[in-house]
């Protein structure tokens, strides 16, 4: 009986899932990168896209704002930001009906990196912008507005906490005036990736701790804070390996969703360098409820961006993957069942590279998956573009489709300067440089890459080679360098991505 229950509901759902075949992608940018971070639905049915442009803006590269309307029809673009170099992450409709957005910037601020937060009016139209951090690296990843008008912000901060990298939040009043700012996450590399508004007065944060220590190196962790900035409860997922969540949601039943990545399979003691979806369902208390056993495992590497509950109480999540598809990394969109099990896995995406970012429900019900893509003839005019898909409810996930494809070259902003691609372009800071017994290294760079550094003496002798750095999220690695048996003098360090692609080089000093 309970077998036949099973068939009925997986024809159900398929039955309901095939009826059309149409995907529908749109692309946004100009002759450089753009990209999509996160994507949400506005109150007129339309929908705001978040990223980062070098195409446009006043800097290196700018927070890159997109509004379309229900069925993804460009309407405007806007660019935030100063000289140097910004990078956007997450919107938050208001409640004035404008946006806020979050990144960080060392345009502005008080340190290298600093949290960036944008507040606008419903045509994009700056009303505020503040920055929050001290004077060390600062990021913002998520960004959600509070029942009194505040805004919630969760990141990554290098200036407080334990210095090697604290899961960080802010609350902020209506005009971003900081109220209380928390540090969490143990002793050692630990990174708030989302966060979501659990009631008028309770936020659950999502990201990845080596303050921990649950058998991996890096483990998924998810928390409640209250709106004094007490931390309620913590819970700390993971086993042999390595987790990360990227994503939190809430769900019908008050529970929450998270969707990120492991170096393995759940349950499993295997150690090895590839990169696999990971989803989880906990229930109010942040009690595991189900790990999802049915994602498809693939032989190569993929991580997953974000997942969200259908109304019909399915799953779906996103990711990238280079096991399936037309090109390198592909869209790999999950349609799970309420349990978490496997019903079909499609993948977007054209010759060369489509990154994921995030989910939207529609209020019309249709689903978008955004990110970008650098598939060029095919999706992008540029370098990189925001990849769009658009798929009706009725046909989620379909098993073949047919693609109408919409290509958008912007060119409403003012054009930025001419740059060399910055997709090999990483930032690297160590501390402390000079070293007595240790130092930290960190990397803010791609969420796609495996970064490993290798140290040279002033002779070019390697004396370290090929020491792989720890994934926290949102691009961010790092990696404790102790100094063990190495003399004193000056030494020269180089960052290797994905094994054989130098992406940057420097020199630091041992005392």
């Amino acid at each position: 009986m309970k077998r036949l229950t099973l068939l009925v509901f997986l024809y159900v759902a398929c039955s309901n899932l095939y009826g059309q075949d149409t995907a529908y992608i749109h692309t946004f940018g100009g002759i450089q990168e753009d990209g999509c971070k996160q994507v949400q639905p506005t109150a007129d049915g339309g929908y705001i896209l978040i990223g980062t442009t070098n195409s446009f803006g006043a800097g290196n590269t700018s927070f890159y704002a997109i509004k379309t309307d229900s069925l993804c029809n460009f309407e405007w673009s806007k660019c935030y930001g100063g000289q140097l170099n910004q990078e956007g992450f997450s919107v938050t409709t208001t409640l004035d009906k404008g946006y806020a957005f979050v990144g960080f910037t060392d345009s502005y601020g008080s340190g290298g990196y600093d949290v960036f937060l944008v507040k606008t009016d419903s045509s994009g139209n700056v009303q505020w912008q503040k920055t929050y951090g001290g004077t060390n690296w600062d990021f913002g990843y998520s960004v959600q507005q509070t029942p009194d008008s505040g805004f919630i912000i969760c990141g990554v901060t290098y200036s407080y906490g334990s210095g090697d990298g604290s899961m960080y939040m802010v609350k902020t009043n209506s005009k971003g005036d900081t109220l209380w700012e928390r540090t969490a996450g143990g002793a050692r590399y630990s990174s708030a990736n989302a966060v979501v508004v659990w009631e008028d007065s309770l936020y659950v944060v999502a990201g990845a701790t080596t303050g921990y220590g649950v058998g991996g190196d890096t483990n998924a962790i998810l928390l409640e804070i209250d709106n004094k900035g007490i931390i309620k409860w913590t819970r700390v997922f993971g086993d042999s390996t390595d987790k990360v969540f990227n994503s939190v949601h809430l769900t019908p039943d008050r529970g929450f969703i998270m969707y990120g990545s492991t170096d393995s399979l759940f349950g499993s003691t295997k150690k090895d360098s590839v990169e696999y979806e990971y989803l989880i369902k906990t229930d109010s208390l942040g009690n595991l409820v189900f790990n999802a056993p049915g994602l498809d495992p693939s032989p190569r590497n993929g991580y997953g961006s974000d997942a969200r509950q259908l109304p019909d109480g399915s799953l779906l999540a996103l990711g990238c993957n280079l096991s399936f598809g037309d090109g390198e990394y592909d869209f790999r969109a999950f349609h799970l069942s309420s349990a978490g099990w496997f019903i079909e896995g499609p993948t977007f995406g054209g010759p060369n590279n489509e990154l994921s970012g995030s989910i939207a429900i529609g209020k019309n019900g249709d689903v978008i998956l955004a990110g970008c893509s650098n598939s060029y003839p095919v999706f992008s005019c540029g370098l990189f573009d925001i990849f769009m898909v658009r798929l009706k409810y009725s046909d989620i996930l379909p098993n073949s489709y047919d693609t109408i494809v919409y290509r958008y070259k912007d060119t409403t902003q003012y054009a930025a300067g001419i740059f060399t691609s910055s997709k090999n372009n990483v930032g690297v800071s160590i501390f402390p440089n000079p070293i007595t017994t240790s130092a930290t290294i960190l990397i803010q760079g791609n969420e796609y890459m495996k970064y490993t550094v290798s140290l040279f003496n002033i002779h070019g002798q390697e004396v370290l080679s090929n020491y792989p750095l720890k994934y926290i999220g949102r691009g961010q690695s790092v990696a404790l360098l102790e100094r063990g048996e190495l003399s004193s003098g000056e030494y020269t360090y180089q960052i290797i991505s994905n094994g054989n692609n130098k992406v940057a080089s420097g020199k630091l000093i041992f005392e």
